[in-house]
């Protein structure tokens, strides 16, 4: 292939062709030069026409151009996998030549002593899309110390955060410009997007800004979300994640979750195993032929330094003792051979040894970078350390996110027989002592021999592709390109696993069957039900009506009748959830005289392991009512809690609740069987041929009423699909639920289909575009 020219050799003894296919010796022309540039909508496709093909009229070529910072320039196009029989061919091509100028910003920074960096953040080739809530149309397009990235966003150039509203007739405005680093504000680590788009509304503001608020949360997997400040031209987002905790909380939390030669990445979950190299002897040298010998994570055999659990040796001199311990560290983790032979003023030499991602065309070698009288460095590129990774999650939007399956110290591992299932989610397997699979596979299939030691090894796949949605709007993740197909040696072994809403908290994987070189697999998870709809019941008892979870609020109020919150402008507002209406005008969150709304929806959201209680129509404010949201966060630690401030504007208030009650162990859930015990009783009282004619009438009501939905219009027909799929896999469908968040909630329940709801930044979406 050639993008800007033709090919240098003739494809099938003709000239003109930029792209030639070579199948079983045969050359085919499927794209002839020049090809046909299409660089609207901010992207930058190159669309080839060739020869005729087999199976249709004439190949047709798409070359995808993304931009991508950190790829190299001579970076390589990648072919979309397709089937023996497909004319259209997708290639997308990766390059820091397919992108803008570069516009970021430091993203450290010091406080009080602690050093906190948000890089890891920073996207380089794809964006955050993040749903504004009371808006079903608009996103916010985001990155972090860096200006957002222009393939299908045509954000202005120095944005580091903009509004994608398909309405507007100028469809993409900026929230504010990359200008200055992190900092902290009243105890809080932010970002700030200033001088944005001029500000439409009657206040003072001239630009729109944005300003990022992170808290630090080591277990939190979540996207940012956006709570509010559209109105004041002051847009607000949250984000809960490792990355806003200071560097030594992140080094403490990876040393306890560190193994043998394994450590874990704290913010991305990645996990660093260098086993492999733990049982051969390496050699550097110095610039005067000087030999040093050293291993990995285990002490050399020789008696060249002595018997003194020697991990690095030069000339019979110990650098340094043998150690098992990986430290992470951002950019790579490293070891650390201290206690090694005296060398100047009573101290002893020590040796770090530092692991770096391989760049494109760098040889995997060690390299002795430095050395003194008392320290020697040791640097060692290797893709062993590199954090390849997919999304876990099927969108950009995050609506059904499978990042907390995802396994760092150990694997799932499901029997059958004499059989082993070795699974990991969206990241390679942990290494196991025995389980000698190929590097880098996601599941493996192992036999257990009479002395249970692994054999016939197997590899399922490669963690290669996020999760997507099948026909039946099921979570699928895919692996592929796993060890050779036995009944066809052409064919690579492959993996799949449906994710099936289900109230059990995570459950397991469950083996169903093998059939064309693919292995199938169950998953049965809360995990894949998103964000759905709950209910009240008094006293006080919130319920998930999906998955008949219960939990009783007025545990909150056993200690307090009421909680009493200062916002930083001495704003003091009443909550109670349970007996508003004794204490707050009707109202569970009050100011004065003034009810902040009654309830009009319960959502929770296992993605972000949230319950949200959000209320409207309160009291009369300017042109409109006040209106509130509590959230509440599942957190042990907490016991009761304390509900806090979390954002105030002129007519609303929203808060947030760490506390134990909205946690798991609180959770009840309704008795089935006694429920269909008092459906058998109400049907007892009835004779068969009565129950048949009342099922008749029910049955004939519903379609009725089905019909008269279903042919209104276009718009209800596709409101009712989702969900006729939705009774037809009761207890095992996905949740057809976007994360949109107006008074129609309801509705848009039924409206998830719609891709004007549901936009994203994927791949998938550039080559429908």
């Amino acid at each position: 292939m050639q993008l800007c020219s033709p090919l240098i050799k003739k494809c099938n003894n003709q000239d003109g062709y930029a792209i030639c296919l070579i199948k079983n010796n045969v050359e085919k022309g499927i794209g002839r030069y020049p090809p046909v540039l299409d660089n609207s909508q901010g992207r930058i496709l190159f669309n080839f026409t060739g020869d005729s093909c087999p199976f249709g009229s004439n190949y047709t070529v798409t070359v995808i151009m993304l931009c991508d910072y950190d790829s190299e320039n001579n970076s390589y196009p990648e072919l979309f996998a397709h089937g023996d029989k497909q004319c259209n061919l997708y290639i997308v091509w990766r390059t820091v030549l397919a992108c803008l100028p570069k516009v970021q910003t430091n993203c450290t920074v010091a406080n009080g002593g602690h050093y906190y960096d948000l890089s890891p953040l920073t996207r380089t080739s794809e964006n955050y899309v993040i749903l504004v809530k009371n808006d079903t149309k608009s996103r916010i397009v985001l990155n972090v110390c860096h200006n957002v990235i222009h393939h299908g966003a045509m954000c202005p150039l120095n944005s580091g955060a903009c509004l994608d509203n398909p309405e507007s007739i100028n469809r993409y405005s900026s929230l504010g410009d990359v200008q200055k680093p992190p900092f902290f504000s009243n105890g809080n680590l932010l970002i700030e997007y200033e001088n944005g788009g001029l500000c439409t509304q009657n206040i003072p503001a001239q630009h729109i800004k944005t300003t990022i608020t992170f808290k630090c949360n080591l277990e939190a997997t979540g996207p940012p979300e956006y709570i509010g400040g559209k109105e004041d031209c002051h847009y607000q987002l949250i984000w809960y994640t490792p990355a806003a905790c200071d560097i030594k909380t992140l080094l403490t939390y990876s040393a306890k979750t560190a193994g043998k030669c394994i450590v874990r990445n704290p913010v991305t979950n990645f996990t660093y195993t260098l086993q492999t190299l733990m049982y051969k002897d390496f050699t550097v040298t110095n610039l005067n032929g000087t030999e040093y010998k050293f291993r990995v994570c285990s002490e050399l055999t020789d008696n060249t330094c002595g018997d003194k659990k020697t991990g690095i040796c030069k000339q019979g001199t110990v650098l340094g003792q043998a150690s098992t311990n990986l430290i992470w560290q951002q950019g790579g983790p490293y070891l650390n051979y201290t206690n090694g032979d005296l060398c100047e003023n009573g101290m002893r030499h020590y040796t770090l040894i530092r692991f770096f991602c391989e760049p494109q065309g760098s040889p995997s070698r060690p390299l002795l970078i430095k050395e003194n009288s008392c320290q020697t460095i040791i640097h060692w590129n290797t893709d062993l350390v590199c954090e390849k990774k997919i999304k876990c999650a099927i969108d950009n939007n995050d609506e059904i996110n499978l990042t907390p399956l995802i396994k760092s110290t150990n694997n799932y591992v499901i029997k059958a027989n004499d059989t082993e299932f070795h699974i990991n989610i969206c990241r390679p397997l942990v290494s196991t002592q025995g389980l000698t699979c190929a590097h880098g596979s996601a599941a493996c299939k192992v036999s257990l021999t009479s002395k249970n030691e692994y054999t016939n090894e197997v590899s399922l796949g490669f963690p290669e592709d996020s999760p997507t949605l099948n026909k039946d709007f099921l979570t699928v993740l895919r692996y592929t390109n796993g060890s050779q197909c036995p009944e066809n040696p052409a064919k690579t072994i492959s993996s799949n696993f449906t994710f099936i809403c289900n109230n059990n908290n995570q459950g397991l994987p469950v083996y169903k069957h093998y059939i064309n070189c693919t292995y199938v697999f169950e998953w049965n998870t809360s995990i894949a039900c998103g964000a759905v709809i709950g209910s009240w019941s008094a006293p006080c008892i919130i319920r998930d009506n999906f998955l008949s979870y219960e939990y009783d609020f007025s545990l909150l109020y056993k200690k307090k009748q009421i909680y009493y919150v200062k916002s930083k402008q001495g704003t003091e507002y009443a909550l109670n959830i349970c007996g508003g209406e004794k204490y707050c005008s009707g109202s569970a969150v009050c100011h004065e005289d003034n009810g902040y709304g009654s309830l009009r929806s319960v959502i929770f959201d296992y993605s972000r392991d949230d319950v949200k209680l959000k209320y409207s129509n309160g009291s009369k404010c300017n042109n409109s009512s006040y209106t509130s949201e509590v959230r509440f966060i599942c957190n042990e630690s907490m016991g009761i809690g304390a509900p806090k401030m979390l954002l105030e504007s002129q007519c609303s208030a929203e808060f947030e609740w760490h506390t134990e009650v909205i946690c798991a162990k609180h959770a009840s859930s309704r008795n089935a069987s006694q429920e269909n015990a008092s459906s058998s009783r109400i049907l007892e009282q009835f004779s068969s041929s009565h129950a048949g004619v009342v099922a008749g009438v029910v049955l004939t009501v519903i379609a009725v009423l089905a019909a008269l939905i279903y042919f209104r219009n276009p718009v209800e027909r596709a409101c009712c699909r989702p969900w006729t799929n939705l009774f037809n896999r009761r207890g095992t469908g996905r949740v057809q639920y976007c994360r949109v968040d107006t008074t129609e909630e309801a509705r848009l329940l039924l409206d998830a289909s719609d891709p004007t709801q549901c936009q994203s930044d994927s791949d998938d979406d550039l080559l429908n575009a």
